[in-house]
């Protein structure tokens, strides 16, 4: 076979291969984390909880973020589906209220202050120890979470 043809044929079957192979091949498994996220004792809807890897680097499927219901209760998120990678993950949280001409109200993980028309004024109630953003090299809180188990986090932020 003429070198042209053969680096043809070579190139078309390393096509083929990724082609059906898929550029990243399966997605890593995520599991479930559910559980009941309060402050300073009190469920409050839209307490945005974030898990960060602790020794790996972030990717799609081990960043997760869960968002809490007018009872507290969370469930977790990742790019990879309901849940996320199996691992330990440092923990922050945000609960920004935003007072506006219409009353006080929580933000939620999708929203911008930005967006809420007229003039909006946030607070963060969670304290800057546990707060996203800032304590996210020097959180104590951790969690593990585990391949085919139950993965509940239950955890009271301490109010400011």
């Amino acid at each position: 076979m003429p070198y042209a043809r053969r680096t043809v044929f070579v190139a078309l079957v390393a096509t083929a291969f990724v082609a059906l192979s898929g550029c990243g091949g399966k997605p890593p498994p995520v599991y479930p984390v559910t559980g009941k996220v309060t402050l300073g004792g009190k469920p409050y809807e839209r307490l945005i909880v974030y898990f960060r890897p602790v020794s790996s680097e972030v990717n799609a499927f081990n960043l997760g973020v869960g968002e809490t219901d007018k009872d507290g209760n969370l469930t977790m998120r990742s790019s990879g589906g309901m849940g996320v990678m199996a691992g330990e993950y440092k923990v922050t949280f945000t609960l920004q209220m935003m007072k506006t001409r219409q009353g006080t109200r929580a933000v939620g993980a999708d929203e911008k202050p930005s967006e809420m028309g007229g003039t909006a004024t946030a607070v963060e109630l969670v304290p800057e120890a546990y707060r996203a953003g800032k304590a996210e090299e020097t959180t104590t809180v951790r969690f593990t979470v585990q391949a085919n188990q139950e993965n509940r986090f239950d955890f009271d932020v301490p109010a400011k």
